[in-house]
């Protein structure tokens, strides 16, 4: 290592000599050249701020310094660069602010979007207004109360509109014919019973064919369209006269069952629109406030035998006493026996009174 650092020596010792004439210029131009040096200090003062890569180019410059001292002239040169390439490092960093100050314009467009959820929420609330309170009025009925009983004039009537309207979609499955017979309900003759039945026709339970119907078949359920059997229906309603187990109030007004269906047929607005192919009737009287079913009453839709006039309301009134009486047809007998009842434990509360009186009466004081 030491031979190949003198042979490079004398090789730049002897180029020195042909370009300045001697060994004396070579001197010279060495002596003239350290200014250079100098001037590495100033360099090194401009990049001070990034004076972080610089230690390690000079931590190498002591080990060419040791092999020749011409190779230090080209270190500082070395040196010179370095600066010029730092000094586009912080043109770098100058763009990454840049990219930095989109970052938070984007940021900017989040609360907007944030802005426009709490317009949604505040149209929900919106939704509560739109329940709807069925609207149902009181009726004096000739069977509410204690000692009320069915109309039969009424009943007739209410079975007219039943078979001529409302047994198109509806029916009374658990209703037997042959009660339409019966004292306390329509109370029609046999041979009407025997002719209506007629309009109808059952599967025969044996034969399973079609006939027609006999007063003891019971009347034929109507599930073709969809809607629901009135038999129970004036009973399944309660109305507006609360729950069974009140009583009292039932007792003297009714369970309201009557009231609802007239409420029902009576409350249509006029009113339509459709929904998911259904076309929707506004009812005052239904829960909801619009029905499946249209209008199924209007004047003088049916005559009757009577000549009573058939408004709607009146129709209502009819059709909905007769479906009280098909929900309980017993209604009058009930009543009887309970007033018999009712009679039956007062006397016996006045004998028992007397007996007991009487029976200790001679012994009462005498302890």
């Amino acid at each position: 290592m030491l031979r190949n650092t003198k042979i490079t020596a004398v090789s730049a010792l002897a180029l020195s000599a042909v370009l300045s004439g001697g060994v004396i210029a070579q001197t010279a131009t060495t002596t003239t050249e350290s200014p250079v040096t100098t001037e590495a200090p100033a360099v090194t003062t401009t990049t001070a701020p990034v004076t972080t890569e610089a230690p390690a180019a000079t931590t190498e410059t002591p080990a060419a310094t040791t092999e020749a001292p011409a190779a230090t002239t080209e270190a500082p040169a070395a040196t010179t660069e370095a600066p010029a390439e730092t000094t586009e490092a912080p043109a770098a960093t100058t763009e990454a602010p840049a990219a930095t100050t989109e970052a938070p314009a984007a940021t900017t467009e989040a609360p907007a979007a944030t802005t426009e959820a709490p317009a949604a929420t505040t149209e929900a609330p919106a939704a509560p207004a739109a329940v709807h309170t069925p609207v149902i009025e009181d009726i004096a009925y000739s069977f509410e109360g204690p000692f009320g009983k069915f109309d039969e004039h009424q009943l007739q009537r209410g079975l007219q509109v039943f078979t001529e309207v409302c047994s198109a979609c509806h029916g009374l499955r658990y209703v037997p014919i042959r009660s339409l017979s019966d004292a306390g309900g329509p109370h029609l003759p046999e041979d009407q019973i025997r002719e209506y039945a007629k309009n109808f026709s059952v599967i025969d339970k044996d034969t399973k064919e079609e006939r027609e119907a006999k007063p003891s078949d019971n009347f034929p359920a109507n599930t073709g369209a969809g809607a629901p059997d009135l038999s129970l229906m004036a009973k399944a309603r309660a109305g507006f006269h609360g729950p069974y187990g009140s009583g009292v109030n039932q007792f003297f007004r009714g369970i309201g069952g009557p009231e609802y269906i007239h409420a029902i047929l009576t409350g249509y607005s006029g009113e339509e629109k459709e929904e998911a192919g259904s076309v929707f009737y506004e009812n005052h009287a239904f829960s909801t406030g619009w029905i499946a079913m249209s209008p199924p009453l209007s004047d003088d839709l049916v005559t009757y035998a009577d000549g009573t006039p058939a408004t709607t309301d009146q129709m209502a009134r009819d059709v909905s006493a007769f479906l009280m009486w098909a929900a309980e047809p017993h209604m009058m007998a009930r009543k009887q026996a309970g007033f018999l009842g009712v009679l039956f434990l007062g006397l016996l509360t006045v004998l028992l009174y007397l007996s007991n009186k009487r029976l200790w009466a001679p012994h009462k004081g005498k302890h």
